[in-house]
């Protein structure tokens, strides 16, 4: 069974996120280091979704633009914590 590389993307992208909330949050990397980190994360996420999308800063758990324009009605979107980049 093979997956869906932009699945794959994503799933390493949400994981990526984490990492450096939790990271920061316990001080093993700076403030500077983890901006850096969720800068790449977004370039990373852009290629996947498209320009648009501006995960880790959205509200979205997971990378996938693709649900929002699905939802159509304000207050179906994914909701999830807020990164700032």
């Amino acid at each position: 069974m093979m997956k869906d590389p932009k699945q794959i993307a994503r799933v390493a992208l949400q994981s990526a996120r984490v990492n450096v909330e939790v990271y920061e949050a316990c001080g093993l990397i700076d403030a500077p280091s983890a901006h850096g980190l969720r800068y790449k994360i977004a370039v990373q996420a852009s290629d996947v979704n498209g320009d648009e999308c501006r995960f880790p800063s959205c509200a979205c758990p997971w990378p996938d633009c693709s649900r929002q324009a699905e939802a159509g009605v304000e207050g179906d979107q994914p909701s999830g914590p807020t990164v700032s980049t």
